[in-house]
């Protein structure tokens, strides 16, 4: 009887260290570690000697995995170039994660996106699809342009910023007189 008893002890004991060691494992990995990491980042993206876009980061890290994931955890500005080399848009946003395997980047919080024609979006979570040169959002966004301002929830656009729609609009106010 002894015997048995204490080999159920020790199958308790086991037990409760196999749970407590994966509790720590949990709370070790719960986030990888960065492959590469930079600080004070500047990359230029051309396409046949143009230059298409710049991006500036304070830091940028780089994460191995089936998603490539490159992460820019305090921010970013992108300046977008036309064909002459004039900036048609620009992008900031207080965090931004590029997926690469995926050709999708999200920017969140405190996101500004605007364009040549003086047109300004605002929202906190903002979509890049790559592949499909398409923009968009699921949450509330604000479009100022030179002559109103559009309220909504919501929003689509071609990448550059240049033809847009907000999908549930909420509010929109005329900046000029009638």
């Amino acid at each position: 009887m002894n015997s048995f008893l204490a080999a159920c002890c020790l199958l308790v004991l086991l037990g409760s260290c196999r749970n407590e060691l994966e509790e720590v494992q949990k709370l070790t990995n719960e986030k990888p570690l960065p492959v590469s990491s930079t600080r004070n980042v500047e990359m230029l993206y051309s396409d046949s000697a143009r230059l298409k876009a710049k991006i500036n980061s304070p830091s940028r890290e780089t994460f191995l995995g089936e998603e490539g994931i490159v992460e820019f955890p305090k921010g970013l500005k992108i300046e977008f170039y036309e064909f002459d080399g004039t900036v048609s848009s620009q992008l900031t946003a207080a965090y931004a994660v590029n997926y690469t395997n995926k050709d999708r980047m999200e920017a969140k919080n405190d996101v500004v996106f605007s364009n040549a024609s003086g047109d300004k979006l605002n929202t906190e979570h903002l979509i890049w699809d790559q592949k499909m040169n398409r923009i968009y959002s699921e949450v509330f966004c604000k479009i100022t342009s030179p002559d109103r301002v559009i309220y909504g929830e919501g929003f689509e656009s071609k990448g550059d910023f240049s033809s847009y729609r907000i999908l549930k609009i909420k509010g929109n106010i005329s900046l000029k007189d009638e």
